[in-house]
């Protein structure tokens, strides 16, 4: 009986996320597939505002997914999106707004940390987000380009677009 109600319930989990997320909660980390889907609807939401940005996700141990630089994105843009979302994996998905708030509190933490990420660096800014699935920490979104706040908002429709949610 108690096999039942935990196999109930196990597929009321699975059947309640779209099926990208749905392979992220079953262990294979956040895939190439719904990271893509994510950048797609965070730079469909930027081109409706008009403001080219560029988007990064990466996964939950900090690697590289997947990222675009729209057509017109400020210089180093992409750069500042992979930092963004770098920050916020190595602290365990903080947003880049509470990040600045802790960077402005005690900089030379970032500082020291910015060195042990490889070959990246962190930037503690307002455009990232971490991208829970499941509840669990799958990854982060940076996204740099437009002002911090359309950033933001670039990121967190992105990260509903595949199902998933910015807080666990």
């Amino acid at each position: 009986m108690r096999f039942l109600v935990l196999a109930a319930a196990a597929l009321q989990l699975c059947c309640s996320l779209p099926a990208s997320a749905q392979q992220a909660v079953q262990g294979r980390g956040l895939g190439l597939e719904t990271a893509s889907q994510l950048v797609s609807a965070a730079a469909q939401f930027a081109g409706q505002k008009k403001t080219p940005v560029s988007i990064v996700v990466v996964d939950a141990a900090g690697h590289f997914v997947t990222g675009v630089r729209m057509d017109g994105a400020p210089f180093a843009t992409f750069d500042v999106a992979r930092g963004k979302a770098l920050a916020t994996a190595a602290t365990g998905g903080a947003s880049g707004a509470e990040l600045a708030q802790r960077y402005r509190a005690n900089p030379i933490v970032f500082g020291q940390m910015s060195s042990l990420v490889y070959g990246g660096p962190l930037f503690p800014s307002q455009g990232s987000l971490g991208i829970y699935i499941g509840g669990k920490l799958a990854g982060a979104v940076g996204v740099s380009g437009g002002p911090s706040e359309m950033d933001e908002e670039a990121g967190r429709r992105g990260i509903a677009a595949i199902g998933a949610t910015e807080t666990p």
